[in-house]
C-alpha cells in the first residue's frame, strides 16, 4: 500500500471536484503550514518509555545512518504491536490529509500491518482512522493514512449527514492525536519490523462551503467531480444499454461451463440432483446436480435496491427528487431505524432508490425484467456462476444462474449483556429461539426442492467473540435470563455448594440466588474453565438446533452457514464443522492462500465476502480494502481469487457487491466504491475484465494446480491464549 499512488489519483479527482463549487479566490490558506510535520522520528531525545507494547518488545537501532524502532511481536495476543505516544499533550493535525510511515518487515515471515492514528472512543470513527496492508519479508513500505476524508477540507463548517465518508470533512478531532499504533493482525509467526519517519504530511487545501449543496446529480452520482464513464444524460444510459447487449450477445460466457456453470469438460461424478460437497483429487470442490464440478464463483447483493439512501433531514443533498406523482415517485419508501450511524437515531425515515430510478430512465416500465435478464447475461458473460448473499428473490427463481439462500433469524431473546456490531447475541436457552428459527426456515420453502439453490447462508457476521466472552455476558445480564438460570443450573451441579464455587472463583456470593441476581464477571482466568464449558454449550446448542431445523424441512440443502468474521475461535470453528456442509467466511484480505482450519478440521470454505474500492470514479469511501484505481482493484480481484483456487479448502468467493453504494450512503451510512457495476448500472470496464479472465480458467487454473501439486496447503493458525472478554473487534461493517 504505498501512497503515491493512491495520493495522486484521489488529488486528481478531488482537486477537480473542488473547483467545480468554489472560485479560486475562495480557497482560503489559514495560515503558512509546513509540508510535513515529523511525529515520530525516533533520533536523538526519543524517550522508550513512550512506546507501549502489546505482546511485543522494542529498541532502538541504527540503519542507514539514522535511528529506526525495531519492533519484535510474539503470538499470545490477538493484536500485538506498540502504540507510540507523545508524552506531552496532542498535536493539532487539522492542516494535514496523511499521516506516514516508513515501515521495513525485516522478519521472515509475510504480515498483515495495522496502521491507526489516534485512538477515538466511537469504534467507526477508530476504524476510519486506520488502514491495513500486507508486508512481505524484505519490503519496504510508505504507507499513508488518510485522517481527512478529502484532501480538501472546508473552510467554515458545513456537517454532512449519514455517510460512512462525507466529503470536506476530519476522520475525529485532529486537534486531539497523541498517539500512533502498529499492530498484526492475527499472526501466526512471529514478526519483526523497523519503522521510522513517522509524519504528518500533505497540506489540506480550504475550500468555502458556497456553491457545494446539492452534491449529487439526478443519477445520484457524486457531482463535483467528472470521470471516465460518468453517465451524464438519459441518452447515455440508454446508449449503454444497447451498446452492452451487443457485447453480451457476442460473448455468452465460457463454453466450458454446463447450464448450472459446472465443469462440463472435467470428471464426471455422481449426479443427485442438487449441489453437495465432495474432495476430488483431495482437494474440495462442490459438485453441480449434474455430478459436475462447481467452484462457485459469485458476487453478491444482486437486486435493485443497492442504491436506497435516505432523504430525511438531507433534501439539499439533492439536485434532483422527483414529485411524489410522477412515474418516478415510485421509489419512494420508508425504512425504520438503521444499525448505525445517524438514521439510528430516528424511528422512521423516508429513503429514495437511485438503482431502480435509473433502471426506469434506462429501460422504461419493463425495467425490473431488464435487470433480471441483464444481471444473469452479465454474470454468464463475465465467467461468474453464483448470486450471492442477499440477491434478489426473483432474480434467484429464475432457474438460469445458482444462488444461495439467505435466511435471517428474528425476534429471538437476546443476551442482554452481549455486544457486538450488529446486535446482541441470541439466547439459544429461550424456546423462542428455536421456534423462530424454524419459521424463517419455512419462509424459504420455495428454495428447498429447487436444484438451482446451492445451499442456505443462516444469518451473518455473529459475534461470537473470544473463547468465553459468551459466557461473561451471560453473567452480566438480569436474572431472568434463561441462558443465565441454565448456566446456574450447570454450575450447581458442578459445585456442591456456592462455597466451593467461591473458592474456585474467587469471588464471594452468598448463595445460589445472589450468584442468579448478581450482574459482576468474575475473574475470567480463576473462572477460565467454566466460562469455557458454558461458551462452548452455547455454541453447540446454537449450531445443533440450526442444522436439526434445516434437516428437517429442507434435508437436501447444504448448510452454508453463518458467514464467520472477525475472530472466530476454534470452540466456534470445531462445532460449526460439525453441522455445517460448507464453512462460510467473510475476508477482507489481499489473499486467502493460508486460510484454512484448526488441527483436526477437514470442510470446504466459501468465502461469502471480499472487495477492494478506490477512489478515482466519484466514490467518497474505499470500503474494507484499498486500491488505487479501477485497474487496481482488478488487479487485487485477479491476485485474490487465484490465491483461493490454490487453496484445497475454498470452494468459491462471492464479490460484495454487484453495484456500487451510494455517495449520500445507505441507511447505516455506507458508501463504499464496492461495485462491480456502477449507480447507473455501467459495469467498472478494468474491473470486469479481470473477472472474467479468472473466471475463464479457474477450472483448469485448480485442477491443473491439484494434479501437479501446485494446491499450496494452508497452515494450521495459530491462536492467542487469551479469555477476552467480548473481544470480537469487528469495529468496522463487512
Amino acid at each position: 500500500m504505498g501512497c503515491s499512488v493512491r495520493t495522486l489519483g484521489c488529488f486528481a479527482f478531488l482537486l477537480i471536484s473542488a473547483g467545480v463549487f468554489a472560485e479560486p479566490g475562495h480557497a482560503q490558506s489559514q495560515g503558512q503550514v509546513p509540508d510535513s510535520l515529523v511525529l515520530f522520528d525516533f533520533e536523538e531525545g526519543f524517550d522508550l518509555a513512550s512506546a507501549q507494547t502489546a505482546d511485543a518488545a522494542v529498541s532502538l537501532v541504527n540503519d542507514d545512518s539514522s535511528r529506526k524502532l525495531f519492533v519484535q511481536t510474539g503470538l499470545h495476543a490477538s493484536a500485538p504491536g506498540v502504540t507510540i505516544r507523545r508524552r506531552n499533550g496532542s498535536w493539532d493535525l487539522n492542516p494535514y490529509y496523511h499521516v506516514k510511515m516508513d515501515i521495513t518487515n525485516v522478519g521472515e515471515h509475510p504480515a498483515e500491518i495495522i496502521f491507526k492514528v489516534g485512538d477515538p472512543e466511537d469504534g467507526m470513527e477508530a476504524w476510519q482512522m486506520e488502514i491495513r496492508f500486507d508486508l512481505a519479508p524484505g519490503q519496504t513500505k510508505t504507507v499513508a493514512d488518510d485522517i481527512a476524508t478529502t484532501p480538501w477540507r472546508f473552510s467554515t463548517p458545513l456537517k454532512l449527514l449519514a455517510m460512512r465518508a462525507a466529503p470536506g470533512q476530519a476522520k475525529t478531532d485532529l486537534s486531539a492525536i497523541d498517539q500512533v499504533k502498529v499492530t498484526i493482525n492475527y499472526p501466526e509467526n512471529n514478526h519483526k519490523l523497523l519503522i521510522d519517519n513517522i509524519r504528518a504530511t500533505n497540506p489540506v487545501r480550504w475550500v468555502d462551503p458556497e456553491g457545494f449543496l446539492p452534491f449529487v446529480d439526478r443519477f445520484g452520482q457524486y457531482k463535483h467531480a467528472h470521470w471516465p464513464g460518468k453517465t451524464l444524460s438519459v441518452d447515455d444510459l440508454r446508449q449503454q444499454a444497447i451498446e452492452e447487449d451487443m457485447e453480451l450477445a457476442a460473448n455468452p460466457g465460457p463454453d466450458h461451463f454446463n447450464q448450472y456453470g459446472g465443469w462440463k469438460d472435467g470428471p464426471q461424478l455422481k449426479a443427485t440432483g442438487h449441489f453437495r460437497a465432495a474432495k476430488y483429487n483431495d482437494v474440495w470442490w462442490l459438485v453441480d446436480p449434474d455430478g459436475r464440478l462447481f467452484w462457485s464463483h459469485g458476487v453478491g447483493v444482486v437486486h435493485p435496491g443497492t442504491a436506497i439512501t435516505g432523504t430525511t433531514d438531507r433534501e439539499d443533498y439533492f439536485e434532483w427528487l422527483p414529485e411524489r406523482n410522477s412515474p418516478y415517485g415510485a421509489f419512494y419508501s420508508t425504512a425504520g431505524r438503521a444499525s448505525h450511524g445517524y438514521y439510528t437515531t430516528l424511528a422512521e425515515r423516508e429513503t429514495y432508490n437511485f438503482t431502480a430510478s435509473n433502471l426506469y430512465q434506462k429501460f422504461g416500465e419493463d425495467w425490473k425484467d431488464y435487470f433480471d435478464r441483464t444481471a444473469h447475461a452479465r454474470l454468464r458473460s463475465w465467467g461468474m456462476n453464483t448470486l450471492g448473499v442477499a440477491s434478489d428473490r426473483q432474480l434467484c427463481a429464475a432457474g438460469i444462474t445458482p444462488y444461495t439462500e439467505t435466511v435471517w433469524v428474528r425476534g429471538t431473546m437476546k443476551i442482554e449483556a452481549s455486544r457486538g456490531y450488529w446486535g446482541k447475541f441470541h439466547d439459544v436457552f429461550d424456546p423462542s429461539f428455536r421456534e423462530q428459527v424454524r419459521d424463517a426456515l419455512s419462509d424459504r420453502q420455495h428454495a428447498v426442492d429447487d436444484p438451482w439453490c446451492i445451499g442456505f447462508f443462516i444469518e451473518n457476521e455473529l459475534s461470537w467473540g473470544a473463547e468465553g466472552s459468551l459466557a461473561i455476558a451471560v453473567l452480566e445480564s438480569p436474572a431472568d435470563q434463561p441462558a443465565k438460570q441454565e448456566f446456574l443450573r450447570d454450575l450447581r451441579a458442578k459445585y456442591e455448594s456456592i462455597r466451593d464455587l467461591n473458592d474456585a472463583w474467587g469471588t464471594s456470593h452468598t448463595s445460589w440466588d445472589a450468584l442468579l441476581v448478581s450482574t459482576d464477571a468474575p475473574d475470567s482466568t480463576r473462572a477460565r474453565d467454566d466460562l469455557s464449558v458454558f461458551y462452548q454449550k452455547i455454541v453447540e446448542t446454537y449450531f445443533s438446533t440450526v442444522h436439526a431445523e434445516l434437516e428437517a424441512i429442507a434435508p437436501d440443502i447444504m448448510y452454508l452457514g453463518c458467514r464467520l468474521a472477525w475472530a472466530n475461535n476454534d470452540t466456534v470453528i470445531h462445532t460449526a464443522a460439525k453441522y455445517m456442509d460448507v464453512i462460510s467466511m467473510n475476508k477482507y484480505q489481499f489473499n486467502v492462500t493460508n486460510v484454512g482450519l484448526p488441527k483436526g478440521v477437514d470442510k470446504p470454505i466459501i468465502i461469502g465476502e471480499f472487495h477492494f474500492g478506490a477512489l478515482d470514479r466519484g466514490a467518497l469511501h474505499i470500503g474494507i480494502r484499498e486500491a488505487f484505481s479501477q485497474a487496481h482493484r482488478g488487479e487485487l480481484y485477479t491476485t485474490y481469487v487465484e490465491s483461493a483456487l490454490l487453496n484445497p479448502y475454498i470452494v468459491g468467493t462471492h464479490w460484495f457487491q454487484y453495484a456500487e453504494q451510494p455517495p449520500t450512503g445507505r441507511g447505516d451510512g455506507e458508501n463504499y466504491n464496492v461495485g462491480i457495476v456502477d449507480l447507473a448500472d455501467k459495469p467498472f470496464p478494468e474491473l470486469v475484465k479481470h473477472v472474467k479472465d479468472v473466471g475463464y480458467r479457474m477450472y483448469r487454473f485448480r485442477n491443473s494446480a491439484a494434479e501437479s501439486d501446485g494446491i499450496i496447503q494452508p497452515r494450521t493458525p495459530a491462536r492467542p491464549d487469551a479469555m477476552l472478554k467480548d473481544d470480537d473487534r469487528h469495529t468496522r461493517s463487512n
